[in-house]
């Protein structure tokens, strides 16, 4: 179950903003709103805005002023609201960005939340509560912004530390009681850090080593510096491990308050440099100058002791990096079985042959490698010594021409290649089936061939263009074997050999016939659809577009206008009036906007809880109502319109609910239905007005709101009716088949 708290609107919001005005950059293509708009946000003295009419004249502007806040429209000449906000990210640019625009598509306001937009605020509303909603909504956002730039440093820092640690790190009191340990003991020294707190430093020194540490710390609390010191330190199962520690003194208002300890593990290091003075004499010049790498690993834990300069060169990595690494580590994830490659598993049982593997390099190319190791012993150590030959070309050339023959004879096209003397070398068997000449009869013929007469002049300039290096791709009018002329669509480039000489050349051609002719009959009748498409898009979209910032435009002269003449009771009625009735024809070209869309778009599964969510989403304040969205696994049959249903069935409780504490969206699976289920608490609808509730017109606002909601359900195949009580509240209920009209499912019910 899903709930949506509401946030109630107040004006608490101008107590964060007094200290300082806040600089706003609003962005929008109507210069009449943007001085309206101007005038309503600086009139308390609380904003101090600047204007831009393109997002090209904000980036100028972002680049020569601070700005706390960018207020944008999403409709603009130039690049939209949303573009501007992406390149904004893009670059690095977090400064808070609020999308003020007119109603549009709901998924523009979920785009715009998902790519970092900090609020979305409908500009055509009443326009007293549209720009205290603004107003808050700077606010907040220059609030969150600091309080993000404090967090995001804060948690930097923190994750600096923890990700690149590579020592063990102890705090301990001045009694040298554990206070803190980094997760690294647990990879270190096998204890878990939370078990250690609380013990002494004491408990996990070697007794041989313990006099020098007593000695070394005592004389970092003394001199309140620091030290550092090489000693053995417990394992967790009982073993000892050498460490190379350093310390220092805490201090907390003046006062010692313990000691802060670092150590690294050296045990691996001292013995491997100890097994190469032993081995090193017998194989060192012979191992570096070996073109193939070399890589030498203990046979008993897989750990690298050594590598030559071809083994760093064909891994990327360098010597000090592997030395110390596990030989796993050098092989993609196929390659690993268990702890160990399975090459490497292989070899140790025995060496002396050759396996083929892959290897991974340090900026994760994989390489084929042939790898040949063999079993030696060096200061008592089993030592698995292993040369790596690179194989990855060979192996590319291999299977390049293996699926290059595969290919060029499965392709439906025809490939054909000549020499430089136009005389045909390859002939797949799409050039037989499409000429009608087997490969035998062809081989070592002129080009002209298969070249109309007409085309016997373009073949020689073609081919004479190929030798110079040159690609060339047309039309060509071919010639089968029965002498049938046919138009193909040719493309040809020129074959270089490993020398970079030019040898000779390939081409691909199709049988263009069919569409040819298509071509003929249906480019007419496309261009007029595209025209008149382009047209209605135009007129439709800019119209629309030019209304809403016309109309909110409107509302901003409305709502000066009524501050201003708010001691005038009769002009302030007027102007109350003409406010409601420019909400009216917003709501019809809202209407209008979404009817069209019906029965559009293709239906799939829709997710109805997020749909849901999205819808309640989109307003900024639910009056002081709770969502509660039980509709969790529940998938219909559907399209995004179903977000436009749910607004509607929520704006209606929100606008004449009057009461309203409580939204209920939920579902009833019944023997060969679904219901899908909203109410509320509201005072509901009287019995008298249901019979005409879905028709158009009828209603309190514009009477297309539930008449809306009626065509996008039978667009789904849906019925919709409304059964709630005066009174109690409202209870629309949407029947959804188990089978669609072409026998999809209507439903699915994932959990």
């Amino acid at each position: 179950m899903t709930k949506v708290e509401a946030t109630p609107t107040s004006e608490v919001y101008v107590e964060l903003c007094k200290e300082k005005a806040i600089r706003v950059l609003h962005v929008d293509d109507d210069a009449g709103f943007l001085a309206v708009a101007k005038q309503c946000l600086e009139e308390p003295n609380l904003f101090e805005v600047d204007t831009a009419l393109s997002a090209e004249e904000a980036l100028q502007k972002l680049r020569n002023s601070e700005y706390d806040v960018i207020v944008a429209d999403y409709k603009m000449s130039g690049k939209n609201g949303l573009e501007l906000l992406r390149e904004l990210r893009q670059n690095g640019n977090d400064i808070p960005f609020i999308l003020f625009t007119c109603k549009g598509k709901e998924e523009i306001a979920i785009e715009a939340l998902n790519s970092g937009a900090f609020r979305y605020i409908r500009k055509e509303g009443p326009a007293e509560a549209t720009y205290v909603e603004l107003k808050r909504s700077i606010c907040d956002a220059v609030k969150g912004q600091k309080a993000e730039k404090l967090l995001r440093e804060a948690e930097n820092r923190l994750r600096l530390i923890t990700e690149n640690i590579q020592e063990i790190l102890l705090l301990a009191d001045r009694n040298l009681a554990i206070t803190y340990a980094s997760a690294s003991v647990k990879w270190v020294l096998g204890y878990e850090p939370d078990k250690i707190r609380g013990k002494s430093i004491i408990e996990f020194i070697h007794p041989d080593d313990l006099p020098a540490v007593v000695d070394a710390v005592e004389k970092v609390f003394k001199d309140c510096s620091g030290g550092k010191l090489e000693l053995r330190c417990k394992t967790a199962d009982g073993n000892y491990v050498l460490m190379d520690g350093a310390s220092k003194v805490l201090k907390a208002n003046g006062q010692i308050t313990g000691i802060i300890i670092s150590a690294r593990d050296i045990t691996k290091q001292k013995r491997i440099e100890h097994a190469l003075k032993e081995s090193e004499e017998k194989y060192r010049a012979l191992f570096e100058e070996s073109l193939d790498a070399i890589f030498v690993a203990e046979a008993e834990t897989g750990i690298l002791v050594d590598c030559n300069r071809a083994a760093t060169e064909l891994v990327g990595r360098s010597r000090s990096e592997l030395i110390g690494m596990h030989q796993r580590l050098l092989h993609p994830p196929e390659s690993i079985e268990g702890e160990y490659s399975k090459t490497f598993m292989l070899h140790r049982r025995g060496g002396g042959f050759t396996v083929e593997d892959q290897i991974v390099t340090k900026n994760g190319e994989i390489k084929d490698v042939s790898i040949k190791a063999n079993l030696i012993e060096a200061g008592g150590k089993k030592l698995l010594f292993g040369v790596f030959r690179d194989i990855t070309e060979s192996k590319k050339v291999s299977v390049k021409n293996r699926l290059q023959a595969r290919l060029l004879n499965a392709v439906g096209q025809a490939v054909i290649a000549t020499d430089l003397e136009g005389r045909i070398t390859y002939w797949n068997r799409g050039a037989e089936q499409l000429y009608g000449w087997k490969e035998a009869e062809v081989i070592g013929r002129h080009i002209d061939v298969i070249s109309a007469d007409t085309s016997k002049g373009q073949a020689k300039t073609v081919l004479d263009q190929l030798i110079k290096g040159e690609h060339w791709s047309g039309e060509f009018v071919a010639k089968k074997r029965n002498g049938d002329i046919f138009p193909t669509i040719v493309t040809y480039a020129p074959i270089i050999d490993d020398a970079e000489k030019i040898v000779g050349a390939i081409g691909v051609s199709t049988d263009i016939s069919e569409q040819k002719w298509m071509q003929e009959v249906i480019c007419e009748a496309l261009q007029k659809v595209v025209e008149l498409n382009e047209k209605l898009h135009v007129v439709e979209s800019l119209t629309r577009h030019d209304i809403r910032n016309k109309l909110s435009a409107l509302n901003g002269h409305l709502y000066i206008l009524k501050k201003r003449l708010s001691d005038k009771p009769e002009i302030l009625a007027q102007l109350q009036e003409a406010e409601l009735i420019s909400q009216q024809m917003l709501r019809i070209i809202d209407f209008e906007k979404v009817y069209v869309q019906v029965g559009a778009e293709e239906l799939s599964y829709i997710d109805v809880e997020r749909h849901v969510n999205e819808a309640a989403f989109l307003f900024s304040d639910l009056k002081g109502a709770t969502l509660v969205n039980e509709c969790h696994g529940l998938m219909v049959f559907a399209d995004s319109l179903l977000r436009q249903l749910f607004y509607n069935l929520i704006d209606n409780t929100l606008k004449y609910g009057k009461k309203t504490s409580r939204i209920r969206v939920y579902y009833k699976e019944e023997e060969n239905h679904l219901e899908l289920v909203y109410e509320d608490d509201g005072v509901g609808i009287p019995e008298n007005n249901k019979k005409h509730l879905f028709q158009e017109g009828y209603g309190a606002g514009t009477g297309y709101g539930l008449y809306l909601i009626k065509k996008i359900c039978e667009a789904y195949g849906w019925t919709i009716e409304e059964k709630g009580k005066a009174g109690q509240g409202v209870q629309f209920i949407m029947t959804v088949p188990q089978k669609t009209k072409d026998g999809k499912n209507g439903y699915e019910i994932t959990s």
